[in-house]
């Protein structure tokens, strides 16, 4: 099955890429998923180093923060999408300041390069990369220095993303599907789960809301040279916050991009500000850099510490539905399965087994979402025609609803027709129940159930 020709799906053609690309480089296991995470990671901390030269304190405590901080979000957001353009948009402005600095056009293309990649991912990222090359290229006309070059380089390295996504399309013959796509299942995704802008703005910082509050106030005190450096990182806080709020959700793994440029900016300011100056703000903003540092390595550190270590998950749900499956036929059953299930294990389980699913629907917010919406039609209307003309023999049904809920089964009244085709070609072979919660994350949360339904003898 195709990308967006095929399979119902919201993300962008960079996800796809760059998820291939680990996979044909670690492997497509649960280690290997765990090594591109680390290598997110890494390449995070590396570019953190670079941002914060020739401060190795400041580079430690913020390269640390964001990595415990990650740790601490918990096991579901690992290699999220998010994470992924926000290490690609911090591997940008540490090329683009280091191109500055040495004053080499390679970094430059190094940046346009992460800065297209990271637009494959979220389309916003254009935006952004074309504010940071203005900020410099204002910079350097400030200064009388030649910059046209630069930009060509930059502008060469950036369109190497989009182009392979274009390709990519063209590969998947899914260019059309992928259009329609923008203007049916991401506006409708995008609807969906939204949060008050109260708790958005509380929970974009919430790891860290000490730590900025005091960072805040060394802001009002001290007052820092507003340097082209420092104007870029504003920039990279002001796209995460804006990235955000935007996405309306609220989830752990949308703030990376935010987190990602706020920690070395608020690490610089405060080993900044612990040097000696002449200035009573100075001698003022000292104690609160010092007491930010010693609440950063001391507090949030180590509770984020204690968070990692105290996790754990299960896959009694992904095990149950195993032996469920092998039961009814295991291999050949591919093709002949189908989930109405998003994120619970259903998906995960027959990626494990090897098993092709009956149709690409991938995603059940897409089935149980309201009548009006024109994406929801299609893709009941589509489905429909595949489980008449050809009825997969297992289907297995999650208990809660993708982003929205509800729970307990419910999302099955909201589309009779699909409730009276169980009735009417199916039993009942199992209901499963969890009996543990899993502690994934910062709170105990019990997983979902699922039922299995066979294809009744005709």
């Amino acid at each position: 099955m195709a990308p967006y020709r095929d399979l119902g799906d919201m993300n962008m053609p960079g996800v796809y890429m760059i998820e291939w690309a680990a996979i044909h480089t670690y492997g497509g296991g649960a280690l290997a998923w765990r090594l591109f995470d680390f290598t997110l990671m890494a390449s995070a901390a590396v570019a953190i180093f670079v941002i914060t030269l020739p401060d190795w304190f400041a580079a430690i405590f913020a390269a640390s923060l964001f990595i415990l901080v990650h740790g601490r979000d918990g096991l579901g957001q690992g290699g999220q999408r998010d994470l992924t353009m926000a290490v690609c948009l911090l591997v940008a402005m540490a090329s683009l300041m280091l191109a500055t600095r040495k004053h080499q056009r390679w970094g430059f293309t190094l940046f346009g390069f992460f800065a297209g990649v990271a637009s494959t991912i979220k389309p916003t990222a254009v935006l952004f990369g074309a504010i940071l090359l203005f900020v410099v290229a204002a910079a350097a006309r400030r200064e009388k220095r030649k910059f046209a070059a630069k930009i060509v380089f930059a502008s060469a390295g950036f369109l190497m993303g989009p182009l392979a996504a274009v390709l990519f399309l063209w590969h998947e013959r899914a260019g059309r599907a992928f259009i329609n796509g923008l203007s049916g299942i991401v506006p409708y995704y995008a609807s969906l789960g939204h949060k008050p802008l109260g708790f958005l703005l509380v929970h974009s910082i919430s790891p860290l809301i000490p730590l900025v509050m005091l960072w805040l106030l060394l802001l009002l005190l001290d007052r820092p040279k507003l340097t082209t450096e420092r104007v870029l990182l504003f920039c990279g806080v002001a796209f995460g916050l804006i990235s955000y709020i935007v996405q309306a959700r609220g989830y752990p793994y949308y703030r990376y991009p935010l987190l990602a440029f706020l920690l070395p900016l608020l690490a610089i300011d405060f080993s900044t500000a612990l040097k000696i100056g002449q200035s009573w703000t100075r001698c003022a903003g000292r104690p609160i850099a010092a007491l930010g540092l010693l609440f950063g390595a001391f507090l949030i550190a180590p509770a984020s510490i204690f968070y990692i270590r105290s996790y754990e998950t299960h896959a009694d749900f992904i095990t149950s539905l195993t032996a469920t499956l092998e039961e009814l036929g295991g291999a050949r059953l591919s093709g002949d399965v189908q989930c109405i299930d998003s994120i619970s294990g259903c998906g995960t389980t027959l990626y494990r087994m090897r098993l092709v699913q009956a149709t690409g629907v991938l995603s059940d917010f897409l089935l149980f979402g309201p009548e009006t919406v024109p994406v929801v039609r299609l893709t009941r209307r589509q489905f429909l025609q595949v489980i008449h003309d050809d009825p997969p023999k297992v289907i297995v049904v999650s208990g809660w609803l993708h982003i929205d809920g509800p729970g307990g089964y419910e999302k099955l009244n909201r589309w009779p027709e699909f409730s009276e085709v169980l009735r009417a070609e199916y039993s009942l072979r199992t209901q499963w129940h969890p009996d543990r919660p899993n502690h994934w994350w910062g709170r105990r949360q019990w997983p979902d159930g699922y039922r299995v339904y066979v294809l009744r003898a005709k």
